[in-house]
């Protein structure tokens, strides 16, 4: 115990480290009050822009808005927990970018009125269209390829990483350039001041639509990335996870249907996914720090039962009102209010045994009591991730990360080889306490800075060193 206790006391390079996690939490937090003060500009710019930028309060409004003060407070709020989080700063980047954008385009359109110069407002206008591609398609691609674990699934994910960047710099390159007027659905505002010229004009427009093509193949592989890392995860990690796929789940298909142009439909996917997507910062808070992080299960199956109830039960009434009124004027000659007073104590009358009928579909999928040997699985499972080396060794790393609000753990051999990390890694070890017992794989267990920058606490240390002991008795030897 004593040695754990002298491996408390922190060097040179742990005290720079801690000078730079304390950097780095200053700067989220600043962060999150600029994205507030850009909320707060944009509404202040729409009051003096009048009908130039008009911001409503409507559903795409609130998604805006949202986005731009949900994305930086929460990740600054988890970086405060974990300085160097990719997962959270991803998120403050993403929030900024599209707060810069938004307020860069409300003061340039409202600058440019000829009744009211502003300066720099043609330069601001045209800088603006720099912003919204790459802070909602590529952040969002990086962050999906990332979250939870802050690393990619694998070396080969780092070809999207790449396409990503390269969608938003040739879509970038493609809007600087091209040729037409700065405007918007209200007003037309000036020409292009930077506009290619005439025989480069079908190239600039080939950028823009090859970027753009990019950053959407970019963000539908990153999907599958969160697809390939779900099937390989534990538990945990798992219904992380499961949190942003109920958003995404939502969203995608609704971003899919406002690309499609249909007219009003397409306008009210448009809404719901800008509204959704403004959501994902709660979603990837919860999972982050694991706060009712098992709720999702629940959520999900409440979610598939009622949503399928309310569009059966939509489809009926419809389709039996229709079907009603028909008789009705075939018999008499002329629609009765009675249709309607019957379709709706039809429907009524099926609610119960259909809602029932669809919680027992549900659960057998959503629900882990009405799988086949769940409970059984389940215990074989808690007994591998005991006795089993590798299982184990990552169990351990991730409860010494866990717990001791480490920046990162790992568990390495004999041969000073990590066989399970968690959190950031390599990083400054400071608590280093062997595993005692037959295993060769297990020999220590190594433990980074706490991500707040104060030593650990002597007692979870003691805490710790008992836990590896009996890791080290449990496991297998090999």
């Amino acid at each position: 115990m004593s040695a754990a206790i002298v491996a408390l006391d922190p060097p040179a390079a742990e005290q720079r480290y801690v000078r730079r996690a304390a950097r780095f939490q200053r700067l989220a937090a600043v962060l999150a009050v600029v994205a507030v003060i850009q909320a707060i500009a944009l509404l202040v710019i729409s009051a003096v822009g009048r009908y130039r930028f008009d911001v409503q309060i409507d559903v795409p409004t609130i998604g805006f808005l949202g986005s731009i003060v949900l994305y930086p407070v929460v990740g600054a709020l988890i970086v405060q927990r974990r300085p160097f989080s990719r997962v959270a700063w991803l998120m403050v980047l993403l929030g900024l970018a599209l707060g810069v954008g938004l307020v860069l385009f409300g003061y340039g359109i409202v600058g440019v009125d000829p009744d009211a110069r502003l300066p720099l407002a043609l330069q601001a206008l045209v800088l603006s269209a720099l912003f919204f591609t790459p802070s909602i398609g590529s952040a969002a691609a990086l962050l999906f390829l990332v979250f939870p674990t802050d690393r990619l699934p694998g070396p080969r994910w780092r070809a999207v990483v790449v396409i990503a960047i390269a969608g938003a710099v040739l879509y970038d390159v493609g809007t600087l350039f091209h040729r037409g007027y700065l405007s918007n659905e209200k007003v037309t505002g000036p020409p292009n001041p930077l506009f290619a010229p005439p025989e480069l004009g079908p190239v600039v427009d080939f950028l823009a639509i090859a970027g753009n093509t990019l950053v959407t193949l970019a963000v539908v592989l990153a999907a599958v990335s969160v697809v390939a890392r779900y099937r390989k995860a534990e538990a945990v990690e798992a219904a992380q996870i499961r949190w942003i796929a109920l958003v995404a789940g939502i969203s995608a298909p609704a971003w899919v249907v406002a690309g499609l142009q249909l007219g009003p439909v397409s306008d009210l996917a448009f809404e719901t996914a800008l509204l959704v997507f403004a959501c994902l910062p709660l979603a990837i808070g919860i999972a982050i720090t694991r706060y009712r992080l098992y709720e999702i299960d629940r959520l999900i199956n409440r979610t598939l039962v009622y949503g399928s109830l309310t569009a059966i039960l939509a489809g009926i009434f419809t389709a039996a009102i229709g079907l009603a009124q028909r008789l009705f004027i075939a018999t008499t000659g002329q629609t009765s209010d009675a249709a309607i007073v019957l379709t709706t104590l039809v429907v009524a009358t099926l609610y119960a045994p259909l809602r029932k009928r669809l919680e027992a579909i549900v659960d057998r999928r959503f629900k882990y009591e009405e799988r086949p040997f769940g409970a059984y699985r389940d215990e074989l499972l808690r007994i591998l991730r005991i006795v089993d080396v590798d299982r184990a060794a990552r169990r351990l790393a991730v409860e010494a990360l866990d717990e001791l609000q480490a920046t990162g753990a790992a568990v390495v051999d004999r041969a000073g080889q990590p066989v399970a990390t968690a959190g950031a890694w390599p990083v400054e070890g400071v608590i280093r306490l062997s595993i005692p017992g037959p295993s060769k794989r297990l020999a220590t267990i190594v433990v980074g800075p706490r991500v707040d920058g104060r030593p650990h606490d002597a007692r979870s240390v003691g805490q710790l060193e008992e836990l590896a002991t009996l890791v080290g008795a449990a496991v297998r030897p090999g």
